[in-house]
């Protein structure tokens, strides 16, 4: 049988905080949630679910430690320096 264990990853708070100022220089509201690590036990197998932040209704993904976040798939990357931008862009 095999036992999955889901550890939450805590936050970058500089990554956090630049990603709140980008927003609330976009004039919009954010909301944000912790990414996980998604083990299978007794094998080597993980997965890093990435950080989430909705403005809106859109979906951003965003790694700790990193310069860029990832619109709804981790397809579309957007450096910090075009995010606020873009954000103004939706809707």
């Amino acid at each position: 049988m095999l036992e999955i264990r889901k550890d939450i990853i805590p936050y970058d708070y500089k990554v956090k905080d630049r990603l709140e100022f980008i927003c609330k220089y976009a004039n919009r509201d954010a909301r944000f949630f912790n990414g996980n690590v998604i083990s299978i036990e007794r094998t080597n197998l993980h997965y890093v679910e990435p950080h989430r932040l909705y403005v809106g209704k859109h979906l951003f993904l965003f790694f700790n430690y990193r310069k860029e976040v990832y619109y709804q798939t981790l397809e579309t990357k957007i450096e910090f320096k075009d995010l606020t931008n873009f954000i103004k862009s939706l809707d």
